[in-house]
């Protein structure tokens, strides 16, 4: 199989891909932080005082954190121009004009089939991203086939 793809980037699909990607950390701070805002209520409301430093870190957990993870992630998978994407039998390659970059499929963790896009996971909230917008199903069947066939986890969104 060889198919070679060329696509400007979209921002939309990479911020999807990243909130997708990073949905547990950002769930666990968002928890945490609206776990300590409750506990300032509760305090509060027994009438120990308003505890501002659990009011602060209760918002920088619930709200900034998750914010910076995800916008983040899309700042380092964004870029200007078009991006080339080849994938074969081997692997996927990304080129832009910056930079080039081949990874085998024994580098990724898994393949999210998502609406619009295939994410392919390198672990540590990095992946590579595949519009699907040009594919015919079958192009979309045939990458999802070779990559669980090199023992790639194969995930429908």
């Amino acid at each position: 199989m060889f198919l070679q793809i060329t696509a400007q980037r979209d921002p939309h699909l990479i911020a999807a891909a990243a909130r997708h990607g990073l949905r547990r950390p950002v769930l666990l701070a968002r928890l945490g932080g609206w776990a300590l805002l409750g506990l300032a209520v509760l305090l509060q409301m027994r009438g120990d005082g308003l505890n501002v430093a659990l009011l602060l870190a209760g918002v920088v957990l619930a709200v900034v954190v998750p914010m910076f993870l995800i916008n983040h992630g899309v700042r380092r998978a964004a870029g200007d121009g078009p991006m080339n994407l080849e994938v074969s039998d081997d692997g996927v390659a990304c080129s832009t004009l910056e930079s080039r970059h081949a990874y085998a499929w024994n580098a990724f963790t898994h393949v999210d089939h998502l609406a619009g896009q295939l994410v392919l996971g390198l672990g540590g909230g990095r992946f590579v991203q595949i519009p699907t917008r040009g594919l015919s199903p079958q192009q979309i069947h045939q990458v999802l086939t070779t990559a669980a066939a090199r023992g790639v986890a194969v995930r429908r969104g």
